[in-house]
């Protein structure tokens, strides 16, 4: 028996964030909580929410001490404000660790703190219940497709588990946003390297997606036409940021890519999530580097499917072999790499190479690597991460 979960309501299309204010009165709310970071608020994209919600005379709070890679620390504060400012509706206006933080939010307003019984990797997915507020997610990047995602990646700063701190994950279907909106106009003005790093972060949830090993020939599908919509805009979109429809189909690929790692992700991810903590290195730029290693090392698991996925990047594999193919499309990857300059490998993004024994240890604590197809040991994630080097 399979249980798949559909992404939740989603509305795309330049402007949407103005209906932001009759989503809240649908769901009866009041006064919502909105939640951000600096970076969005000096873009003027916080604004726009504002406004929308202003617009149908409805108050607001905000909480923006979102950081990059959110802690414990941060949502907890974030619940506070919820509290204090009797809000009734959570309405995340970011990337990815900004809707991350508002799920988490969400659930401690329900759930008794601390967030430790809810991490995937504790059985938490057993205690969480759906008995939480309505959440609205607008993201304002094109890569991690946290709006319809049902995972919240947290940085655990109790030292529970590891002796510094990790990036733990919150699993649950509960976890989805109640609506999505999503309007290419906002993203408009992000820089180029983050468009790089987030384009190349949604396309790596669709590679490890098509090949990991749970049975979602669904999400399979899915994750091969978002393959076919990023790949060919990524490009558009870095060169041209003010391009709406590259922008578009950058947006609603992500999406697509994000819904897809319900059937799992992989090695790339055990060993990216690490990182951010660590180096610290962007995520995008992480799965980036790491991702043709990786390739070639689940290669003898799954060169028939990196096949499909070469067609998917809009490779004419029409005299290859399958393992032509599947090599073409690692090699399609590293050229991505390379026209997006991103660093040429971990050691040029700012890793201290003395860490990676302590890393290799830590990836095996994540739960991502479970759905690779090949079996990873920690031997096999240190060399990884010495290969990306």
């Amino acid at each position: 028996m399979l249980s798949y979960f559909l992404p939740p309501r989603i509305e795309f299309g330049d402007g949407t964030i103005q209906n932001l204010g009759e989503h809240v009165k649908a769901f009866d709310g009041k006064k919502p909580l909105l939640v951000s970071d600096t970076g969005v608020i000096n873009a003027g994209i916080l604004a726009k929410a504002i406004e929308a919600l202003d617009a149908v005379g409805l108050a607001h709070a905000t909480y923006s001490d979102i950081e990059p890679n959110p802690t414990d620390t941060s949502i907890t504060d974030g619940v506070e404000v919820y509290k204090a400012e009797a809000c009734d509706v959570v309405i995340a206006v970011g990337g990815g660790s900004v809707m991350d933080a508002a799920k988490a939010i969400r659930l401690l307003i329900t759930h008794e703190p601390p967030l430790e019984p809810y991490y995937a990797d504790v059985g938490g997915i057993e205690r969480i219940r759906g008995d939480m507020p309505p959440l609205i997610c607008v993201p304002t990047t094109a890569g991690t497709g946290s709006e319809v995602s049902q995972g919240a990646i947290i940085t655990d700063t109790s030292l529970r588990t590891t002796d510094r701190w990790r990036k733990r994950a919150i699993v649950t279907p509960f976890n989805m946003a109640n609506i999505a909106l999503l309007d290419p106009g906002i993203t408009l003005g992000m820089p180029s390297a983050l468009t790089a790093a987030t384009g190349m972060d949604a396309i790596t949830h669709g590679i490890e997606a098509y090949v990991a090993t749970k049975y979602h020939p669904i999400a399979e599908g899915v994750a091969l036409q978002a393959l076919r919509m990023l790949s060919a805009n990524i490009q558009r979109v870095y060169h041209n940021g003010e391009d709406v429809t590259a922008r578009g189909e950058m947006l609603l690929g992500s999406c697509m890519a994000a819904f897809s790692f319900q059937k799992g992700l992989g090695a790339v991810h055990s060993l990216a999530h690490q990182l951010s903590t660590d180096a610290p290195i962007p995520h995008g730029v992480a799965n980036a580097i790491l991702l043709p290693p990786v390739m070639e090392f689940n290669f003898s698991h799954a060169s028939e499917k990196y096949a499909e996925v070469a067609r998917a990047l809009g490779i004419d594999t029409t005299d290859m072999d399958s393992d032509a193919a599947g090599n073409a499309a690692i090699d399609k990857i590293r050229a991505f790499n390379v026209e997006l300059s991103m660093p040429a490998g971990l050691g040029a993004a700012g890793l201290d190479r003395r860490k990676i024994p302590k890393l290799g240890a830590d990836a095996m604590l994540d739960h991502c690597h479970k759905f690779n197809p090949r079996e990873c040991k920690e031997a096999d994630m240190i060399a990884l991460f010495e290969e990306a080097f």
